[in-house]
């Protein structure tokens, strides 16, 4: 893994991707991303999808789709060469796009739950449904109002640009 930023060993920067997709791939992302993502973020300059996939030890289309996945999460971000089609990944200075799709996730079951708790169930069970698509909805809600305060936190402390309209 030779473009990462600190010197540091091979293991314990093999180990740090490992550790990074061990947390992610609980939470529903694909182990191909969480380990790119985890080599993303050590990486002091973006990097090719020859060099990804040689130091990820994965096919090449592989860590094309990934990184792809990455960038419409958000976490990564796509630098063209000019006059080439050769593309570089680099971590995005953005965190939040693989949090706002669980917290999508998690509106979509409260609305579920919410638009069909009446057909499906009464008494007790009414309740528990109604409390459970509160729960959520409120959770949803939590999670995006928090990302946007973070978000005009970074920005204000400028370590990350505001965004284009």
């Amino acid at each position: 893994m030779p473009n990462m930023s600190k010197p540091a060993s091979d293991a314990s920067r093999r180990r740090f991707v490992e550790d990074v997709a061990a947390r992610l791939t609980p939470w529903g992302m694909q182990p191909t991303l969480a380990r790119l993502y985890g080599y993303l973020l050590l990486s002091a300059e973006p990097v090719d999808l020859d060099a990804i996939a040689a130091d990820l030890d994965m096919a090449k289309s592989s860590a094309s789709v990934a990184a792809r996945e990455l960038v419409k999460y958000g976490l990564a971000s796509l630098h063209k060469e000019r006059g080439s089609k050769r593309v570089r990944y680099g971590a995005s200075e953005r965190y939040s796009g693989f949090l706002v799709a669980q917290a999508t996730l998690l509106g979509d079951l409260g609305h579920l739950v919410q638009d069909q708790a009446d057909a499906v169930a009464e008494g007790r069970v009414l309740r528990r449904l109604e409390h459970l698509s509160s729960f959520f909805l409120k959770m949803e809600a939590t999670i995006r109002h928090r990302i946007d305060e973070l978000t005009e936190e970074a920005i204000r402390e400028g370590l990350v640009e505001e965004p284009s309209p």
